[in-house]
């Protein structure tokens, strides 16, 4: 059988461990979340971007055999 100091430590140390487990979440959550957000809006921005350059290269060599 545990003597008592020994059970309050152990109950202490689960508690901190608990705690520490739930503020490691909140990071983790608050993280995917913004970085998700970012993520698209970066996404989008190259996505756009790359559009642009393709129609900007289509205006500057037009395809032979198209009519004028």
């Amino acid at each position: 059988m545990m003597n008592w100091e020994a059970w309050q430590q152990h109950r202490e140390e689960m508690v901190r461990e608990v705690e520490l487990n739930c503020l490691a979440k909140v990071l983790r959550t608050g993280r995917k979340t913004r970085g998700s957000r970012v993520f698209l809006l970066t996404w989008e921005l190259r996505r756009t971007a790359g559009l642009l350059l393709k129609f900007a290269k289509a205006l500057k060599n037009p395809k032979k055999g198209t009519r004028t």
